[in-house]
């Protein structure tokens, strides 16, 4: 049943792949070419644990579990710079200036750093079960990963922004729904799985939708 579950969000995320590939061709932006490797990440990632009970347990699941580990050190973080794209792009006033993207680049590298390090470079890959799922987990893996939560906390912020500047709350519901799903998936590891969804779909939907100028900030015509 699970893997039928994963099978299903390894479609949903390929078909938000083409929809950012289209919005990308219509509007080419730098971030969204870095969401296209996230989400091509994350599709390796879900297709993998959706095949593994049917590809079984052996060296060909573990040579294919190795990049999921990698995407998710590397690719995970660049979420980071997306959200700096985004607050950009709907000119909230922090993101303008070059200080905090570039103080926000330099936790990205940072994060990607130590990503290589508990993703990478100490990957112990062990076989798992979990009902009718079989995946290759990290044993060398202890606490939380800490890219992923420190990218859930600044995207949390930057969201919060957006909703400030612009009353929508897209990436903030998709941020917070990200780190809920998290947490639970301790007790349930799917459900990061299908929090990584939502957060991809509300990034998606933010980008699709042109800053819109407030009453404020547009100047009225004297007759």
């Amino acid at each position: 049943m699970l893997s039928t579950l994963f099978g299903l969000i390894t479609v949903a995320e390929t078909a938000l792949l083409g929809m950012v590939i289209a919005l990308r061709r219509r509007r080419p932006d730098w971030a969204l070419t870095l969401l296209i490797l996230v989400l091509l990440g994350l599709i390796w990632d879900n297709a993998v644990i959706a095949m593994g009970a049917t590809i079984g347990e052996g060296g060909t699941l573990e040579a294919l579990s190795f990049p999921r580990y990698a995407a998710h050190g590397i690719l995970v973080p660049l979420l980071i710079m997306v959200g700096v794209d985004l607050a950009r792009r709907h000119d909230v006033r922090l993101f303008t200036g070059a200080t905090v993207p570039a103080v926000l680049g330099a936790v990205t590298v940072l994060l990607i750093t130590i990503g290589i390090r508990l993703d990478i470079v100490t990957l112990d890959l062990e076989p798992t079960r979990y009902a009718d799922t079989l995946r290759y987990t990290n044993a060398a893996a202890h606490g939380p990963p800490i890219p992923a939560v420190a990218t859930i906390l600044i995207l949390i912020a930057i969201g919060a922004l957006l909703l400030a500047r612009t009353r929508r709350p897209w990436l903030l519901a998709g941020s917070i729904a990200m780190f809920a799903a998290a947490a639970a998936a301790a007790a349930a590891f799917w459900i990061g799985n299908v929090g990584e969804l939502i957060l991809i779909l509300t990034i998606w939907f933010t980008a699709t939708h042109r800053p819109a100028l407030s009453a404020a900030a547009t100047p009225s015509k004297q007759p």
